[in-house]
């Protein structure tokens, strides 16, 4: 997991196949989950194809729901965004995990280019 985020730090991008909850009953909607330096973006697999867009801001949390082991919340002033993994079920909370690491780093790292520090490495070895 920690050479997956290395890569994704270093290229500034990754991709993630989700279900993002509608907000009705049990009902959730395959989407892509693109990371980036700057934001995210949720692209809906349907008809449709809808994309939802954020910027990264101070304010912006990735948190994880007690009792849903492949499920993650994203977090900002005006939205929040209820996301699951849709993976293997022996593997789904490690992708999880890896998701929610990745944005946590992805929004500290854009927290600094706003302050003007210098960028560090995360990992030493």
């Amino acid at each position: 997991m920690l050479n997956q985020i290395e890569k994704t730090l270093y290229s500034g991008h990754a991709s993630y196949k989700v279900s993002m909850s509608t907000g009705f009953l049990d009902i959730w909607e395959a989407a892509t989950l693109s990371i980036k330096r700057e934001g995210y973006s949720i692209k809906f697999s349907g008809a449709s194809g809808d994309v939802i867009t954020e910027k990264f801001s101070p304010n912006t949390v990735v948190s994880i729901p007690f009792g849903n082991p492949s499920g993650f919340i994203i977090i900002g002033n005006n939205f929040e965004h209820q996301l699951r993994v849709d993976n293997n079920p022996a593997d789904f909370t490690c992708l999880r995990d890896t998701i929610v690491l990745t944005l946590r780093l992805f929004i500290l790292r854009a927290g600094e280019r706003r302050k003007g520090r210098k960028r560090v490495l995360f990992f030493h070895k």
